[in-house]
């Protein structure tokens, strides 16, 4: 399994009601019933917010295997509510 570090944007990266907009919608849809569509769409928006491993297709299979409790923490430091919004991963 390959070490995934996640750097969430924080209160001076652009983009934030795009990002909290987009957070918003997964996170709702994942109490609903979600979609195949809706998993991709969740990949390749968090996949930007990955810094190791810094090839692509390496940083969306480690997304791909992380757990469900690693996923949700990265979805919340998005969101600005994470607990250790350095790397939710660990």
């Amino acid at each position: 399994m390959t070490d995934l570090v996640f750097t969430p944007p924080d209160e001076n990266t652009p983009g934030y009601l795009r990002r909290q907009k987009q957070a918003l919608k997964f996170m709702q849809s994942l109490q609903g019933d979600p979609t195949p569509d809706t998993i991709d769409g969740m990949v390749e928006f968090l996949v930007q917010f990955v810094t190791e491993p810094k090839d692509d297709e390496q940083a969306r299979d480690a997304l791909w295997d992380a757990s469900q409790a690693q996923f949700d923490a990265l979805l919340k430091s998005v969101l600005g509510q994470g607990e250790d919004d350095e790397n939710p991963t660990e």
